[in-house]
């Protein structure tokens, strides 16, 4: 009988085409979108440096101020020798604007006390941007004075022009063997496949919701099959889905988002513990869907009920926002989330390199969570069953 329950279930998905592009083109094109958008986050530079603006008189020191903000991998820089403020930001589309007096050096070395560096912007621009502007301003000052500072005084000013140079991170992973820079594409994978592995819960619950109301649940429990069977029978087909999404997610990040000019994706970590998580992503997202889909009463409410929990979920998780720009607090509550455990083990594997003792907690955490509303949807559904 259990073949014949899988059969059906089969057959009920493969009929439901929509619900089917939902799961596989809604996360492809957002593992696109977001891979692209946040392509410059991970990266050394800018494909597309900011326009600066240096609002000044010509000089020596403003001609070789200028060539070094110029060296830098996030900026353009022009001196401008005249204009609104105004119309170099919205007309002539600067993004940043240095206002600084041609004798900067000179003023710095006397202490004068009404020497100043402004700097303009539009509001809409990211406080990162101008930090990064700033720090640039500051090293390329100092590294100015401390040179002339070297010649007065006979010294080789050679390794102070390539200080900077000799600066270098190097990232830290758990697999020693493995040597890779973490990039956009490596984020956006594992996020956006968590939440279409959790948007399950719309096909399943138009199912399950026209099986309760056409009676097909009842008359499969007449002949003697019980409610743990017919719950089964809704997980396995579904499971396989799910493991589909993944290798397909997969094959998007590998081939299909360097096309667009975004990273390959290059996974740190081993392909069987990608199964093991994402098994326990799977489980967890069908468990909570059949607990949705057993406690409403129409397609409708359940796409609105899981709709709403799964975005909520998925903002609190890291999904749409990266956990490392959120503040403390909202890295503190996006621990509870079910999206956030199957998120950091995947990351845990796709970036770190981490064995199965760095994934087994969120593999433990997922299973309870999914145990507990598979029973949940059990008691329910057997409830209504015996009314």
């Amino acid at each position: 009988m259990f073949k014949y329950i899988l059969k059906k279930e089969f057959l009920l998905i493969f009929r439901d085409i929509h619900a089917l592009m939902v799961l596989f083109i809604m996360p492809a094109i957002f593992i696109l979108i977001m891979s692209l958008a946040l392509k410059n986050t991970y990266s050394d530079n800018f494909e597309s440096k900011l326009k600066v603006a240096v609002l000044s008189s010509k000089s020596s020191d403003i001609k070789e101020f200028v060539k070094d903000l110029n060296k830098s991998n996030y900026f353009s820089a022009n001196l401008v020798q005249g204009g609104t403020l105004d119309t170099l930001i919205y007309k002539e589309t600067y993004d940043f604007i240095i206002k600084i007096d041609k004798n900067f050096k000179s003023k710095i070395n006397k202490n004068a006390k009404d020497f100043e560096i402004k700097t303009f912007s539009k509001s809409s621009i990211k406080k990162d941007y101008f930090y990064i502007l700033k720090n640039n301003i500051a090293e390329i000052i100092s590294k100015s004075i401390m040179k002339d500072y070297f010649i007065k005084s006979k010294i080789d000013a050679r390794t102070l022009s390539v200080l900077s140079d000799k600066i270098n991170n190097t990232y830290i992973y758990k697999n020693n063997k493995t040597k890779l820079n973490p990039t956009s594409v490596q984020q956006s994978v594992p996020a956006w496949l968590v939440f279409s592995m959790f948007f399950i819960l719309i096909p399943i619950s138009n199912t399950f919701i026209n099986e309760k109301n056409f009676g097909t649940i009842s008359r499969i429990r007449s002949i003697n099959v019980s409610l743990f069977p017919i719950l089964l029978g809704k997980i396995i087909p579904y499971f396989l889905v799910n493991q589909i999404q993944v290798v397909i997610m997969i094959l998007v990040g590998i081939f299909v988002v360097p096309l667009l000019g975004g990273d390959s994706l290059i996974i740190s970590g081993n392909y069987l513990l990608i199964f093991c998580m994402s098994s326990a992503i799977s489980v967890a997202a069908i468990c909570f869907a059949l607990f949705i889909a057993n406690i409403s009463k129409t397609t409708e409410e359940a796409t609105s009920i899981g709709g709403v929990t799964n975005i909520v979920l998925a903002a609190l998780g890291g999904i749409m926002v990266p956990k490392f720009v959120m503040p403390q607090f909202m890295q503190d509550i996006s621990s509870y989330s079910p999206m956030s455990w199957g998120l950091e083990g995947l990351l845990e594997i796709f970036v770190r390199g981490g064995s199965f003792n760095d994934i087994k907690i969120y593999i433990l955490y997922l299973l309870i969570f999914a145990i507990t509303f598979l029973l949940l949807a059990y008691k329910i559904l057997k409830k209504g069953n015996n009314q």
